[in-house]
């Protein structure tokens, strides 16, 4: 009887164990945003340390301009609705900077199909934590063309065994002709290969050799050998090609509704995370 007694004893005390844990669990604070860009230095209340693309913010999460330099921005974008919030110090009396960002608590009424898109959202933006090379490359390219018309652009293609690769559509204002394509493996700019790959009158292109599927960024030069194009693609199995082409459409339409300043290139930066995200193991 004893015996029972102290097994009845370790039961609940187990049990109450369980109920604790699962009450503090449930009581901590809920991650309901992520940083998707950040220039300059920008810190959460409480902490030394820099915030960093990618990383997730909880509610009720404080964030301040360490610096307060006038260009240091801080892009922030939702897990409920995946709307996009852009705070840029511009050194001015009512410059934004001066007062914390307050990051609110999620709402309610999430759709299936947003569920899905949160999902996909989150798996790229933890790419950002580590700036792989891919990432790196978009900010080098977005910085250096300027006022000039290169274009960045983003897809998901399928490998052919016979026929290779076809190229997306490109902008609707790129003439007919012959392009040069400078493929390399997404963070491996230094082995390209070259590639003459002719873009028709109907507004498509012909297929272009690629051996094997992977993640490739590849740069598009028109017949003067200007750059006029910068592509991130994604080969994948015929196979896999229809839920990965899905996937990211359905990432790229949500993104597609941010406006205001660094929309664009904000779409650009989450659409290549994302594309990393897919080619990883």
């Amino acid at each position: 009887m004893l015996a029972m007694f102290h097994k009845t004893l370790h039961a609940i005390s187990i049990f109450a164990l369980g109920v604790v844990a699962a009450a503090a669990l449930h009581s901590q604070p809920q991650m309901v945003a992520h940083v998707l860009d950040i220039k300059g230095e920008w810190r959460l209340d409480g902490s030394s340390s820099p915030l960093k693309s990618g990383q997730g913010l909880t509610a009720g999460a404080r964030i301040r301009s360490a610096s307060g330099h006038a260009g240091d921005a801080i892009t922030i974008v939702r897990d409920d609705d995946m709307s996009r919030l852009r705070v840029a110090c511009d050194g001015s009396a009512n410059d934004p900077c001066r007062n914390p960002i307050a990051i609110a608590d999620s709402t309610s009424g999430q759709s299936s199909t947003f569920s899905q898109v949160k999902g996909m959202m989150q798996a790229a933006l933890s790419v950002l934590l580590n700036k792989p090379p891919a990432i790196s490359s978009h900010y080098a390219m977005t910085l250096s063309r300027g006022a000039d018309s290169m274009r960045e652009l983003e897809a998901v293609a399928a490998l052919d065994p016979l026929q290779g690769v076809v190229p997306p559509p490109p902008p609707q204002d790129m003439p007919a002709g012959s392009y040069t394509f400078s493929i390399a493996r997404a963070g491996e700019s230094s082995s390209s290969s070259e590639k003459k790959v002719v873009l028709t009158s109907e507004g498509t292109w012909r297929p272009v050799s690629i051996d094997a599927p992977g993640l490739y960024e590849v740069t598009i030069r028109n017949g003067d050998e200007e750059s006029v194009a910068d592509l991130m693609l994604l080969v994948v199995s015929p196979a896999q090609y229809s839920a990965e082409r899905d996937e990211f459409e359905a990432l790229r339409n949500a993104a597609d509704s941010w406006t205001g300043p660094n929309a664009k290139s904000d779409e650009h930066l989450l659409l290549r995370a994302f594309l990393v995200s897919e080619s990883r193991p």
